[in-house]
């Protein structure tokens, strides 16, 4: 029960939650364009946004959720059959296969915004806001499929099976943020956010080097494993994970923290809720600059930080090269299920010694995943221009890069409206679309970086969505506000 249970809370945070981009959202005419570069700001005095906000909060409430898979999409592997199956869906494999890059990548994320405030004063933009998120990877090796589909006797014998990089990275937390941005000049305006980050939940691998050789001559195995998984949440601790030499069997115990089956609010309220067992920083940084009339570059780097994660905090570390030969099937012809089940067992605890997994609680910091966007607009008229951006967001020791070209439209004091195109996650198909709609003191936006993705979700590699409702107050044309050329409201 306790196994079940462990393993649903990580599915369900791995599948349930859902990446970032916020392409399409960088240069368009909304306060929360702040989100993705803490320079760029716009003329209203207050805005106020959440789900905490009463009313407004409830009817529209605010909604952010990504989905980014860099190998395949649900068509290669899912989609009708030809001649007598062409009335059913079948699984292919092989085209699974062929479309799969060397390491594929799954992410998903989601943020919950319980409260946003900015507020101008003066030359000073300042805000403050609380958000829940939730950042999720899994890696799958493409040769992982290949063993799955055809074994290790076809197109991998004599050759070496790369599992490395097979995990999740999993990361939920809470940030309080307080930003603060100035104009220094007619060129330069600058801005930076200081976060203060309570984890919640973290499972990461943060080394997972596997490999398996099947030997071309006699068919024998060669598996070489260098494990470090980490883990902290607030259900359970492991109290023990280790192998015993002396009864020669790997001892592993734990402590329930939280009782699922008779679980109460207030545990949960203490345990996970109001959680602040688990502190770090981040940081945001922005910079705008005015090169000419026409011309506006934009830098900004986002999420720098980590959390020290110490609330049941665990490393399980594993390595070893294992050697594999042969299976002796004698003691399975014998009649007398013991023996069956001691030799397996014998053969088991043999293979968990040789790696020797040990275990530690043991504080670690989690590093979050910094994005870098670099880009520029060109001022067509008054109300319209043109951007191109760059992205690089940095995670498990790689770069995952996105470029984007956009028409950014000002129609009038009411309405606004951004077209994206990006290239990212090896895919060409990505049209985005965004617009602001302001009727009193609200304004009402949406975007999206891929209107495919809802359109042909079984070709589609990329699926988000952002929209919500904003509060806006003293919302003044200004002449020498820092978004000349991109004011939010006018």
């Amino acid at each position: 029960m306790k196994r079940d249970i462990i393993l649903s809370y990580f599915l369900l945070l791995a599948f349930v939650v859902l990446g970032q981009q916020n392409q399409t959202l960088y240069f368009m005419h909304i306060p929360q364009a702040n989100i993705t570069n803490p320079a760029v700001y716009g003329p209203c005095k207050l805005t106020i946004s959440g789900l905490l906000i009463p009313v407004s909060g409830q009817l529209m409430p605010p909604l952010y959720f990504n989905y980014n898979n860099n190998g395949f999409a649900y068509k290669d592997f899912i989609h009708h059959g030809t001649g007598i199956r062409s009335d059913s869906l079948i699984m292919d494999f092989p085209l699974l296969i062929d479309k799969m890059k060397k390491v594929n990548y799954i992410s998903l994320e989601t943020h919950i915004p319980w409260l946003n405030v900015s507020y101008i004063w003066k030359d000073w933009y300042f805000s403050f806001g609380i958000n829940e998120r939730v950042n999720a990877m899994v890696s799958l090796p493409r040769d992982l499929f290949v063993l799955v589909w055809e074994g290790n006797g076809k197109s991998l014998l004599g050759e070496r099976a790369m599992l490395s990089f097979l995990g999740a990275n999993v990361n939920w937390y809470r940030e309080y943020a307080v930003g603060a941005a100035r104009q220094l000049d007619r060129k330069w305006t600058v801005g930076a956010r200081s976060k203060l980050l309570f984890g919640k939940s973290n499972l990461w691998f943060k080394n997972n080097r596997f490999t398996w050789h099947t030997n071309a001559d006699d068919y024998s195995y060669t598996f070489d494993i260098d494990m470090d998984i980490r883990g902290s949440q607030p259900f359970f601790d492991i109290t023990k994970l280790v192998y015993d030499y002396a009864s020669d069997s790997l001892m592993f115990e734990m402590d329930t923290l939280i009782d699922m089956d008779n679980v109460e609010f207030r545990d949960i309220k203490k345990q996970v809720i109001f959680n602040s067992k688990n502190k770090g920083i981040g940081f945001d940084l922005g910079a705008k600059y005015q090169y000419n009339d026409k011309i506006i570059l934009y830098a900004s780097l986002l999420d720098f930080g980590f959390i020290r994660y110490k609330q049941n905090a665990e490393v399980v570390k594993a390595k070893g090269t294992f050697y594999f030969d042969g299976w002796d099937i004698q003691p399975y012809f014998e009649k007398n299920d013991s023996v069956t089940k001691a030799h397996t067992q014998a053969f088991v605890d043999s293979v968990v010694k040789l790696f020797d997994p040990h275990h530690q609680n043991k504080a670690y910091n989690y590093w979050l995943p910094s994005r870098l966007y670099l880009g520029g607009t060109y001022k067509v008229t008054d109300k319209y221009n043109i951007g191109l951006l760059f992205r690089n967001e940095f995670f498990l020791k790689r770069i995952h890069s996105a470029v984007t070209l956009s028409a950014n439209a000002q129609f009038t004091k009411w309405f606004s409206a951004n077209m994206s195109y990006t290239v990212q996650n090896n895919s060409m198909k990505h049209l985005g679309l965004g617009f602001g709609l302001k009727f009193g003191f609200y304004q009402w936006y949406m975007v999206s970086d891929n209107i495919f993705g809802f359109l042909f979700p079984q070709s589609t590699r990329t699926i988000n969505l952002r929209m919500g409702l904003n509060m806006i107050f003293g919302c003044k044309k200004r002449e020498s506000s820092t978004m000349l050329n991109t004011n939010f409201v006018q």
